[in-house]
């Protein structure tokens, strides 16, 4: 610290105050420094300013070891989001003491100026009695607005061939950036549903609609479909080309290449971005196909039986990619499958597909 910035913090008693401390300027809601040094400021309100930092530190390139925060309020919703950003110390105007709780049980040290029980918003009271970060954090994106998904709803939709129905009056409302499981056995329509969902197929009565539209009238990179991964060999496309294929050709070349590098970064495959894509591993091409998806920018993905023909391992970097665009891209993702064992894993709410369809077959 500068011999001005020492006498700039020296109150009385002698004690200096660090500069996280300090009084906020006039208008600034939030300041975040890296040991002294301020690196983000913000005038908003609610959570804005914290999703803008978490915004600003994804690019961020400084030390991040030290951050510490002033703000003008925290309750249990800033907690959550700070602690998941790695902020180490927060001084805090007004706190609620689930706030504190939170602080002190992730091991930030947290100073306030005045404490009270709870704040005085929803959000607080829907945190309350919530444990699981992961799910705080999607509850908080949601309430922020901060999805990519679209709502996909389903009218009395039924479906068959020749009069033999698959299913019948299958009602189901998803808002955006949800999460639904289709299960069912072998000839029950589930890969038939996703082709309704993409407009390939019409329901024999009822309604399908996406974002309020018919499949046929939404725009086409809406949609993002990664189908079961076979293992035959075919022709020479390496990694990177793949993924490159759903960029927005309007797009300038830099901006495609910098949104290429960010989908194979965001799904851990940089380092296979030169290896033929028809040599990879199942698990690996179905990382591909979700980094094809980013690029994309699909707002409903629809992954047909993605666990077919993947080992344990694979399995695994499926599941844990799958849980973290859950967590931060947000689109509405539908997964379909028979595979008990991924119901279990993702814990997700679960359409059955064969189970009573007749009397009603509702998913909300």
């Amino acid at each position: 610290m500068s011999p001005f910035a020492f006498l700039a913090y020296f109150f009385a008693f002698g004690e200096v105050v660090e500069p996280y401390k300090q009084p906020l300027k006039e208008g600034l809601t939030l300041c975040v420094f890296n040991d002294d040094t301020l690196i983000f400021s913000d005038k908003g309100k609610w959570l804005t300013p914290l999703f803008a930092l978490e915004e600003f530190l994804q690019t961020y390139e400084g030390d991040k070891s030290n951050l510490a925060a002033h703000d003008t309020a925290a309750g249990k919703a800033a907690a959550i989001l700070m602690v998941r950003m790695g902020i180490k110390r927060v001084h805090i105007n007004l706190m609620s003491e689930l706030a504190l709780s939170y602080y002190l049980a992730n091991g930030v040290e947290a100073s306030y100026e005045k404490k009270i029980e709870k704040l005085a918003c929803k959000t607080e009271t829907l945190l309350e009695t919530l444990t699981d970060s992961d799910e705080m954090y999607r509850l908080l994106r949601l309430r922020a607005k901060l999805v990519r998904g679209v709502s996909v709803e389903l009218q009395d939709a039924s479906f068959g061939y020749d009069g033999d129905l698959l299913f019948s009056n299958l009602n189901i409302t998803l808002p955006e950036g949800e999460r639904l499981l289709i299960q069912g056995d072998n000839g029950k329509g589930k890969t038939t549903l996703l082709k309704m969902l993409m407009g390939k197929l019409e329901p024999t009565s009822g309604k399908v609609l996406i974002d309020g539209l018919p499949p046929s009238q939404i725009r086409s990179r809406t949609i993002g479909y990664i189908k079961q991964q076979q293992t035959q060999q075919q022709f020479p496309v390496s990694v990177r080309e793949v993924v490159s294929m759903a960029t927005d050709s309007k797009l300038s070349k830099e901006r495609q290449k910098w949104e290429i590098d960010t989908a194979l970064r965001r799904v851990g495959i940089q380092n296979l971005q030169d290896r033929n894509f028809y040599t990879l591993s199942g698990g690996e091409r179905q990382k591909v196909s979700l980094a094809r998806c980013l690029c994309q920018k699909a707002r409903l993905l629809l992954l047909d039986e993605p666990t077919s023909f993947l080992d344990s391992t694979s399995r695994q970097a499926l599941l844990e990619t799958i849980r973290a665009l859950t967590l931060n891209e947000m689109p509405t993702i539908i997964v379909v499958t028979h595979d008990k064992q991924l119901e279990k894993d993702l814990a997700w709410p679960t359409l059955t597909l064969g189970l009573k369809e007749k009397e009603g077959g509702d998913h909300e």
